[in-house]
C-alpha cells in the first residue's frame, strides 16, 4: 500500500501536533488563570485558599456529571464530520445546548442547601466553602453551555477559535478578579467573594463570544449552525445514551479524588489541606494541556472513524500518547526537583495576620513539608496519567464509553477511597501522604487496564453512524432541514 502523508509517522505527529496545540494551550491557559486566581487569593489567607479550592472542586462534582455526559457532542459532530454529514454537526450541538440549559437547572437548588452541605465537613472554613460553590453553581448556566460549543469547534477541527477566545475570557478574568479580590478602582475589597463574582462575569463573556464565533456566516453555511428548531429528541437522545456512561465516569473521578485529596488529607487539619491546594494548582499545569491533547484525540479518531479509517485512529492514538508522555514525564521530573520552591511560591504569598511569630513558623513548616512530601508522589504519576487521559479520550471518540466508566468506579473506590481509608486508619504516620499514595496505586492500574482496552481493539465493533444501514447519497437530508 502506498504511504501517505496522513499514514507516515512523521504526518501523523505534524496532525496531532496542529490539533492538540490549540486544545493543550486553550486547557494550560484555563490553569494559569486558576493558578493566579489561587495565587490572588492565597494573599488573603490560608483559610480562604483552601475555601476556593474545596467550594469549586464541590460544585464541579455534580457539574462534571453533566459536563461528561456534553462531552460527546464532539464525538458525533467529529464522526459526522469525516462522514461529511455536516449539518448534523449543528444539530448535536444545539441538541447538547439544550440539555446543558436543563442541566443547568437542574443544578441551581443546590445553591440553596449550600450551607448545609458544607457544614457537614466540619472545617472551620466551612462558610467561605459554602460561599464560593453557591457562586460556581449559580454560573453553571454559562460553563455548561460554553463547553458544547467548545467542543463542537474541537470536533469540526477548528481548536483555534476556543484558544483564542479563552485566552480573551480568562485575561477579562484576571483583571476582573484583581479589581475585585483586592478593592480597586472604587470597588470594595472582596476577598474570595470578589473572585468568585469574577470567575462568574467572565464565563458569561466567554459564553457570549463563543455563542458570535458558533454563529458566524462560515459556521452557519457549512455546519447549519443558525438552525436552531433543529434541537430534536433524537439528537438528545444519543448524546444521553453515549454520554452518561462518559458523565458517570467523569463525576465519579471528581468525587473519588476530592474525597482521596481533600476529605483524607484534609483530616490532618489546614495545613495538609491546603498542601493538597497547592499541589493540585501544579497539578492542573501538568495534567490540564494532556487534557488537551485527549481532547484533540477524540476529535481525530472520531473523524478517522467516521472516514472509516480505524487503523489510523489507532495510529494517531499511538502518536498522541508519545507526546503527552514526554510532556508530563518532564512535568515530573521538575516536580521532583524543585518541590520545595514550587510549595514555597504560595507560602510566601499567604497572608498570616493575626498569628504570633511561632505559630507562623510552625504552620508554614507543615505546609511546607506536606506538599514537598505530595509533590514526589505526583512526580512519580505523571506519566501513568498520561496513558489513562490519551486513552480515555481515545476510547471516547470511538464511542466506547460504558467500559471505561464501569472500570473507574470500580478501581476509584477501592483504590483511591478504600486505600486512601486503609492509609489513615492504619498507617496515620504518613499523614496526608497516605491518601495521595493511593492515587497513585489507582492511576497506575487504570492507565494499565485503559491502554488494554484500546489496544484489544474492542472499540472497533461499535457503529455510531449506523453503516449498516443504506448510505446517505446527499450530504443535506430532510433531518439537517
Amino acid at each position: 500500500m502506498t504511504e501517505t502523508l496522513e499514514t507516515k509517522p512523521s504526518g501523523g505527529l505534524g496532525h496531532m501536533l496542529r490539533m492538540s496545540w490549540p486544545a493543550s494551550l486553550t486547557m494550560l491557559n484555563v490553569t494559569i488563570i486558576k493558578f493566579v486566581d489561587g495565587l490572588m487569593v492565597s494573599r488573603v489567607g490560608p483559610a480562604p485558599m483552601s475555601a476556593q479550592f474545596v467550594g469549586g472542586m464541590a460544585s464541579f462534582v455534580p457539574e462534571s456529571l453533566m459536563m461528561g455526559v456534553l462531552m460527546v457532542v464532539s464525538t458525533y459532530v467529529a464522526q459526522n464530520l469525516g462522514a461529511r454529514r455536516h449539518g448534523r454537526c449543528g444539530q448535536y450541538a444545539w441538541a447538547g445546548m439544550g440539555l446543558a440549559v436543563v442541566f443547568a437547572a437542574m443544578m441551581a437548588p443546590l445553591a440553596i442547601i449550600a450551607n448545609q452541605l458544607f457544614g457537614l465537613m466540619g472545617h472551620e472554613e466551612a462558610a467561605l466553602e459554602a460561599m464560593y460553590f453557591r457562586y460556581m453553581v449559580l454560573a453553571a448556566g454559562f460553563t455548561l453551555t460554553s463547553r458544547v460549543m467548545e467542543q463542537f469547534f474541537f470536533g469540526v477541527h477548528r481548536p483555534r477559535i476556543v484558544l483564542y477566545i479563552s485566552i480573551f475570557s480568562n485575561g477579562f478574568n484576571i483583571l476582573a478578579n484583581y479589581v475585585l479580590i483586592f478593592g480597586k478602582w472604587g470597588f470594595p475589597a472582596m476577598g474570595l467573594e470578589g473572585a468568585a463574582i469574577g470567575s462568574v462575569i467572565a464565563w458569561g463573556l466567554h459564553f457570549f463570544v463563543l455563542l458570535a464565533a458558533f454563529l458566524a456566516p462560515a459556521m452557519r453555511r457549512k455546519f447549519k449552525t443558525h438552525m436552531v428548531r433543529v434541537v430534536r429528541w433524537r439528537q438528545c437522545r444519543d448524546l444521553l445514551k453515549l454520554g452518561w456512561p462518559s458523565g458517570v465516569q467523569f463525576c465519579n473521578d471528581i468525587l473519588s479524588w476530592g474525597f482521596g485529596v481533600i476529605i483524607l488529607a484534609g483530616v490532618f487539619g489546614i495545613a495538609h489541606r491546603a498542601a493538597s491546594t497547592i499541589v493540585m494548582r501544579y497539578l492542573g499545569i501538568s495534567f490540564m494541556p494532556t487534557v488537551g491533547i485527549g481532547i484533540a484525540v477524540t476529535a481525530v479518531v472520531g473523524k478517522a472513524i467516521g472516514e472509516g479509517k480505524p487503523d489510523l485512529a489507532r495510529h494517531r492514538t499511538h502518536v498522541a500518547l508519545v507526546v503527552a508522555v514526554v510532556y508530563m514525564g518532564v512535568c515530573g521530573v521538575v516536580f521532583w526537583l524543585f518541590r520545595h520552591e514550587m510549595v514555597d511560591v504560595f507560602i510566601t504569598h499567604v497572608d498570616l495576620s493575626g498569628m504570633t511569630g511561632e505559630e507562623v513558623a510552625r504552620l508554614s513548616t507543615e505546609i511546607h513539608q506536606a506538599g514537598s512530601n505530595i509533590l514526589i508522589c505526583a512526580a512519580l504519576f505523571q506519566v501513568l496519567d498520561a496513558f489513562c487521559i490519551i486513552y480515555i479520550g481515545a476510547l471516547r471518540g470511538a464511542g466506547d464509553t460504558l467500559w471505561p466508566m464501569v472500570v473507574m468506579i470500580l478501581t476509584s473506590w477501592l483504590i483511591i477511597i478504600g486505600g486512601g481509608i486503609l492509609m489513615v486508619n492504619f498507617v496515620p504516620s504518613l499523614t496526608s501522604v497516605g491518601p495521595w499514595i493511593a492515587v497513585s496505586v489507582y492511576l497506575l492500574v487504570l492507565g494499565g487496564l485503559m491502554a488494554w482496552r484500546f489496544e484489544s481493539g474492542a472499540w472497533r465493533k461499535i457503529d455510531l453512524m449506523h453503516r449498516r444501514q443504506p448510505p446517505i447519497p446527499i450530504d443535506i437530508t430532510r433531518e439537517d432541514i
